[in-house]
């Protein structure tokens, strides 16, 4: 059985989703509707864009059968001003409201973040949601281990880093890792599997969620001690339980934004070459 199926009442072989397949699976024989060539199956990545381009509705595909690919409401569509505002809108939150998050809220976070590119269309990032006062506690004291391990036994690290003055603040609770949020976010993916490519589309997800968060009132901001201890500190990697063969590719703090931003900062002017 193809990975297509073309419903012959409405295709207008246009030749649409022939010019669009990436692989060239899809061809288009004179005067014929589309087709799959079975030889050339196993090469499709199920990237959906057969599903996504046609005009009419006509094509469906084994693995993004058109009853469970919605049309894109055009009533919805963004004006560039809108995107613009969305994107140099976003901040780095790191005061949070005293405020739980509903995992509601949290999947449907996901669930948009799941869209985001990824290599070959592989789709391998998983996600640790750590919504667990105590456990957030821990991971907490365990920075402060952390911090006490790397004066220890990478002090040239520590100088540079000013690791002794940020182990005090952490002691007194001024400059905590995730700075009172509410939920910690891990996105992680099989670390012997085109690992590469993990650490980017991990990133793209993550990159996702917190847009999709800044939409929903949220804020957001990467963990990044976090995600070193992810990966080289025992302790924390046995309080987060990945599976065994996983790593932590990127993690991110979300919660209620203690305050509002009312304005968008500068930053450097872009720097282009042109050719």
């Amino acid at each position: 059985m193809s990975i297509i199926e073309i419903d012959p009442k409405t295709c207008t072989k246009c030749g649409i989703c022939a010019a669009e397949c990436p692989r060239r699976i899809i061809t288009m024989p004179e005067g014929s509707l589309p087709q799959a060539a079975a030889s050339e199956e196993a090469s499709c990545n199920a990237c959906g864009h057969c599903v996504a381009v046609c005009p009419k509705g006509s094509l469906s595909h084994r693995d993004s059968p058109l009853e469970t690919s919605p049309k894109i409401d055009k009533g919805l569509k963004v004006t560039p001003e809108q995107v613009e505002q969305l994107l140099k809108g976003r901040r780095s939150a790191r005061v949070f409201r005293d405020r739980p998050v509903s995992r509601e809220i949290i999947t449907r976070l996901i669930e948009a973040a799941r869209y985001a590119p990824t290599g070959h269309n592989l789709q391998e990032v998983e996600w640790l949601v750590i919504d667990n006062k105590k456990e957030l506690d821990r991971i907490e004291e365990l920075g402060i281990e952390w911090l006490q391990w790397v004066i220890k036994n990478l002090p040239q690290v520590a100088t540079a880093s000013n690791m002794e003055e940020k182990l005090e603040r952490q002691k007194l609770k001024h400059d905590a890792f995730l700075r009172g949020a509410p939920v910690l976010i891990v996105a992680h993916a099989n670390k012997n599997s085109l690992a590469s490519l993990a650490g980017i589309d991990s990133a793209n997800a993550l990159s996702y969620l917190e847009l999709a968060a800044n939409s929903l009132g949220l804020g957001t901001c990467w963990a990044g001690y976090v995600y070193i201890m992810a990966n080289t500190f025992p302790p924390v990697q046995k309080a987060l339980a990945l599976p065994e063969d996983h790593a932590a590719y990127g993690c991110m703090m979300l919660g209620y934004n203690r305050f509002r931003y009312y304005r968008i900062p500068c930053r450097k002017v872009p720097r282009i070459t042109w050719r």
